[in-house]
């Protein structure tokens, strides 16, 4: 049975981790720097939730207003405009394409909280799209994309970059792999014994290698 292989975007599938946390700063300067600073801070340390719970949080607690629907399409707006152009002309890892290109061998998936019409849109544009067996994003979680993966009974490994990814992995009990970033540094750190990539080089050793521990 072919091996779930099952990808976050950000951060993992690109280097757009940093771009999304500038734009958390940027779509809330309006309220000044202390709420922009606050966004962005609030962002970082929910890395891997939808950016959707992230606007109601900082509309809640730091601005102490209401937010609706047109408000939350306005700053998805902004957010798009900030990121999408940013995002498009990243560059992929080369050691990640000739992993991707071993399809035959696994089942890929993405698991983002990236809204799913978005990720495909981004996905085609880098033709990325058919390398996939599947493409989940919000506004389901992590854990119900997960979920789902698992239903077909193969060995399963997610790859991700924030504790979030972590906990989804964990309750789900498959096999995780961190990919290190300059925003998981603290995570790490606290974290010693999880299984972590500086880069996708030799990926598909590293695979094989973890599932014979398991084994």
């Amino acid at each position: 049975m072919k091996t779930n292989i099952i990808f976050d975007f950000d951060g993992v599938i690109i280097n757009s981790h940093r771009t999304k946390t500038e734009a958390f700063n940027k779509i809330f300067l309006n309220f000044g720097k202390k709420i922009g600073y606050k966004s962005r801070n609030f962002h970082l340390k929910n890395i891997g939730k939808s950016r959707y719970f992230k606007f109601k949080y900082v509309y809640k607690y730091f601005l102490n207003q209401s937010i609706n629907k047109k408000i939350i399409t306005e700053l998805d707006t902004k957010f798009e405009k900030y990121t999408s152009n940013k995002i498009i002309n990243m560059k992929i890892s080369s050691y990640l394409l000739e992993f991707l290109n071993k399809k035959k061998k696994y089942n890929f998936y993405i698991s983002t909280s990236t809204p799913k019409n978005k990720i495909r849109e981004i996905l085609k544009k880098k033709k990325l799209l058919n390398y996939f067996k599947k493409i989940y994003g919000a506004p389901q979680s992590k854990y119900q994309h997960v979920k789902s993966i698992k239903k077909n009974k193969c060995d399963s490994i997610f790859i991700g970059d924030s504790i979030e990814d972590f906990k989804v992995a964990k309750k789900l009990q498959i096999m995780f792999i961190l990919k290190n970033n300059s925003e998981n540094k603290a995570f790490r750190q606290k974290n010693k014994k999880i299984n972590n990539i500086n880069s996708f080089k030799k990926f598909d050793k590293v695979i094989s290698n973890i599932l014979c521990r398991k084994r």
